[in-house]
C-alpha cells in the first residue's frame, strides 16, 4: 500500500528516509500533497547556490516524489494541484519511488572509449518494456551512443565513479 503523509512531521520523516542527509526543508501543504524546498546555509546563499534552486513535491496519497523547477513554491504547488484536479501528466519527473533499476557491464574499453552492456528493468505496475542495448561513452566528451533517458543516467553514473579514483566502473546496478 502506498505511504500516506497526512503531517509535516510525518513529511520531515519520508524526506529523511529519501535524502539521507541532515538537509534541512521548507514544506508548504498543497491540496494533494507538500511543496519541499532544500533550506540553504549561509554559505551557500552567499555563493549564490539558491539560483535556480528546485522543488520537490510529495503526494500525499501515494508517496511519489516529483522534481520540480525553481518557480516559487507557492506556484509549484497551484501547478500540481491544478494537475491532479483536471487529469493532466504532472510536469516534474519522479525520482522516488525509482521507476527502472538498471545494471551496467563493461564489455570493451580504450584510452578514448568505454563500452558498457545496458539491461535496465522496470520497477512501475504495470511494468514497462525491458531495455537492453550497448552503449558507448566517449571518454573525453561524455558524449554516448544511444542517447536515451536511461543512457543518460548510466553515463552519469559511471562518470561519476570515475572521478573517484580515476577508473571507469566494471559494472553496477543504479536506480532512477
Amino acid at each position: 500500500m502506498p505511504e500516506q503523509l497526512h503531517t509535516k512531521e510525518q513529511v520531515e520523516q519520508y524526506l529523511a528516509r529519501i535524502f539521507p542527509t541532515t538537509r534541512e526543508f521548507r514544506i508548504l501543504k498543497i491540496e494533494h500533497g507538500w511543496v519541499c524546498r532544500k533550506v540553504l546555509t549561509p554559505e551557500e546563499t552567499a555563493k549564490g547556490r539558491g539560483l535556480g534552486l528546485g522543488n520537490y513535491v510529495i503526494n500525499a496519497q501515494t508517496g511519489v516524489v516529483t522534481a520540480h523547477s525553481s518557480l516559487p513554491p507557492h506556484v509549484i504547488g497551484q501547478m500540481y494541484d491544478e494537475a491532479i484536479r483536471t487529469g493532466q501528466p504532472i510536469q516534474g519527473d519522479q525520482v522516488y519511488p525509482p521507476r527502472w533499476r538498471v545494471n551496467i557491464q563493461r564489455t570493451q574499453e580504450d584510452p578514448q572509449q568505454i563500452e558498457y552492456q545496458i539491461e535496465a528493468q522496470s520497477m512501475t505496475q504495470p511494468p514497462e518494456p525491458s531495455i537492453e542495448h550497448r552503449l558507448l561513452i566517449n571518454k573525453q566528451t561524455l558524449s554516448y551512443q544511444p542517447t536515451d533517458t536511461t543512457s543518460a543516467n548510466a553515463v552519469a553514473w559511471a562518470e561519476m565513479r570515475s572521478r573517484v579514483d580515476g577508473t571507469w566502473p566494471d559494472q553496477g546496478t543504479l536506480e532512477y
